[in-house]
């Protein structure tokens, strides 16, 4: 298979390797969705500007769905991802897969290209790379100086687009993948600057529908926990049928719309508002509709009390990846996040911050929020029959990862290494992106794939059995 080749290319090519120590194994962080304990508890950072506002429009208003809430919290104007705090690594709220270990975005690298050689090198057209939530930019910098090597490959890269929303990690990816001391420049309406890498443009958006491909233009979307950060809506099933849960202040609460200044020191914590779901005394329109959106929505009617939770954006953005790759019948889209294989997710949403879970509706705007990914939502929307694509997964991405090729990278990389504390590195960040127990992220975390339909080929680490595709090689 393409990928098999891609790793024994590597193997051929004289240049060094570089080694990045990026965690010690002893005080790796924790991710968003595997943590020491599943306890709830109470934060107790700061105080929260946003959290107040929000009540006060509750006060006023009524409860708001949970859409609006989530939306305002992570990406609103007092949102997480709009704040200059850096959420990342292990001084910030959460660590992911590219920060744990270089290998992990070697691996996604090589899924692009072995992608790319599978779809008869995309025909002759121009290789477009789009990230969704870049983070720091660490995940497309090793993407770029993996695929920098496969010479052929990397000359068809005309452009990078990244979908983010946040000012300051727009400003640390542009550090990272166009150099220090360098800001995106606003040109002809869209940010940009030159990537390090092969001198292309790099450009940034808020939205990935803003990104206009030409039709000679073969688009690669990885999107890795991006979804999960998606506002969900959720929905309860009750006698009269299902009823949207929205969001609430939590009671008793007193002196909510004190402003800061006028509020005792002493009793600050108390009066900074919690939230707590509440039923919908009418069943909305969204309601009415669930059943009709999914045959598994559908029978869950038939439980009691049974709760669904669905990402509306998530719909939107699986759309506009299929039609993309189903207009320029060519590139594919690699989604990696946490959730269930094939069940809906209920009562997954969660707050994580410094490491912690704690509650979703404390100190809003400095709590990371996220919910599970319904990858089952996502590849029904994405078959839908006017789009030519095929789906293959989702499977765990410690078994993505081993069907890849990360043993065989993993040896390669520590055949180069002297330092036995570097090697240790090396090790426990592999082991810790593949494994299935403990802190391990092999089997909580899932990789999906959408590709131009081609007669259910396989796809690299997507293989047809469960046999290794180097064992199927003989290697």
């Amino acid at each position: 298979m393409a990928s098999q080749r891609c790793i024994r290319r590597l193997a051929s090519l004289s240049c060094k390797e570089t080694i990045s120590s990026r965690w010690r194994p002893a005080l790796l962080p924790h991710s968003r969705r595997v943590h020491p304990t599943y306890l709830t508890r109470r934060s107790n950072f700061t105080d929260s500007v946003l959290g107040r506002s929000i009540a006060r429009a509750i006060e006023s208003d009524g409860p708001i769905s949970l859409v609006h809430y989530m939306r305002q919290c992570l990406t609103g104007k007092e949102g997480y991802y709009t704040s200059s705090t850096d959420p990342f690594g292990q001084h910030g709220d959460f660590v992911t897969s590219p920060e744990i270990s270089q290998i992990f975005g070697d691996m996604i690298g090589l899924w692009i290209v072995a992608e790319w050689m599978a779809q008869e090198e995309c025909r002759g057209k121009k290789v477009v790379l789009v990230e969704l939530g870049p983070g720091r930019g660490t995940l497309i910098d090793d993407i770029l100086r993996i695929t920098s090597r496969f010479e052929y490959f990397a000359n068809k890269i005309s452009s990078i687009h990244l979908v983010e929303a946040s000012q300051p990690l727009r400003e640390a990816q542009c550090a990272k993948l166009c150099g220090e001391g360098l800001l995106p420049q606003l040109e002809e309406e869209v940010w940009g600057q030159t990537s390090k890498y092969l001198k292309i443009p790099v450009k940034w958006y808020d939205d990935v529908r803003q990104i206009d491909l030409a039709p000679d233009e073969a688009p690669f979307f990885i999107a890795h926990e991006f979804f999960d950060a998606l506002p969900i809506n959720a929905f309860q099933n009750t006698p009269t049928g299902w009823k949207e849960l929205l969001v609430d202040v939590k009671k008793p609460t007193s002196n909510i719309i004190l402003t800061k200044a006028s509020r005792p020191a002493s009793t600050k914590e108390e009066e900074d508002p919690e939230f707590c779901f509440a039923l919908a005394t009418r069943q909305s329109a969204s309601a009415r509709a669930l059943n009709s959106l999914s045959p598994r929505y559908a029978a869950l009617s038939r439980i009691p009390n049974a709760v669904v939770e669905m990402s509306p954006d998530s719909h939107g953005i699986v759309i506009h990846l299929c039609q993309a790759i189903h207009q320029a019948e060519a590139g594919g889209a690699l989604i990696m996040d946490y959730g269930p294989i094939d069940t809906v997710p209920i009562n997954s949403l969660r707050g994580i911050q410094k490491h912690k879970r704690v509650s979703p509706f404390v100190q809003p705007g400095l709590v990371d929020i996220s919910a599970d990914v319904d990858f089952g939502a996502l590849v029904e929307t994405a078959l839908r029959p006017d789009l030519s694509v095929e789906v293959h997964g989702p499977t765990e991405q410690g078994s993505f990862l081993q069907h890849l090729g990360i043993k065989q990278r993993y040896e390669q990389i520590a055949g180069k290494i002297e330092d036995p504390e570097k090697l240790a590195i090396l090790k426990s960040g592999v082991e810790r992106l593949t494994e299935r127990g403990g802190l391990g992220m092999g089997k909580i975390y899932k990789a999906l794939a959408i590709v131009p339909e081609a007669g259910g080929r396989p796809v690299a680490g997507f293989p047809q059995d469960e046999s290794s595709i180097y064992e199927e090689a003989g290697v």
